[in-house]
């Protein structure tokens, strides 16, 4: 399905609208995160996937943090 939408000011950046049977389609709404990539006069946008294995496989022991301790369970909590 193709669209036409337009580029605004948001702030002092710039903002494209995706128009509602897209974003319906694609499955993305406010907060969504997408990954843009320019190609000559083309810009390619794709709905941003996590890897888990590839998180992961970025830690390290200066990323690491202690525990945090939340507090007693406030519902059915099991620890």
């Amino acid at each position: 399905m193709g669209s036409r939408s337009h580029i605004a000011r948001w702030g002092s950046s710039l903002a494209i609208r995706i128009p509602k049977p897209v974003a319906e389609q694609w499955g993305v709404r406010e907060g969504s995160r997408i990954e843009m990539v320019p190609r000559g006069d083309q810009l390619v946008m794709s709905k941003r996937t996590f890897d888990l294995t590839e998180m992961l496989a970025r830690m390290s022991p200066e990323t690491l943090h202690g525990e945090i301790d939340t507090g007693p369970a406030q519902g059915r909590e099991e620890w």
